[in-house]
């Protein structure tokens, strides 16, 4: 009678070599789905946090150009219409509506080490 075979036994390297049940791999899927599902709940609570006010945006973009335009003119506002392409009186109403203050582009320091102007002296013929 022949001897019955032995079955082989498996070492350790063999069971960590072989690919994970079924179980295994279901639970992994499970988890990077609810890390998904986390990060994009979090992406749609921050984009309802952040409302833009479309009215807000216009008079902090004018307020810049306006003061942009006056910085660049010294505070002078008909050169600083003329700069944005307005009616010195538009540019003006702006003014007031933002409450701009207007002292503050003016430079006294130029003003000061100005030499005084010159008069002008015409030739008669």
């Amino acid at each position: 009678m022949p001897k019955p075979k032995r079955p082989k036994l498996r070492s350790d390297a063999s069971v960590e070599r072989r690919p994970p049940d079924r179980i295994g791999r279901l639970k992994s899927m499970a988890r990077k789905l609810l890390a998904e599902l986390e990060i994009i709940e979090e992406s749609n609570a921050a984009k309802d946090a952040v409302s833009i006010d479309f009215y807000e945006e216009v008079k902090r973009f004018e307020t810049e150009l306006i003061v942009q335009a006056l910085t660049y003119s010294a505070g002078h506002q008909l050169q600083a219409a003329r700069l944005l392409n307005i009616n010195p009186s538009t540019l003006n109403a702006k003014i007031k509506q933002y409450k701009i203050e207007t002292n503050t582009f003016s430079r006294k320091e130029d003003a000061e080490t100005r030499p005084p102007p010159t008069p002008k002296l015409r030739v008669l013929k």
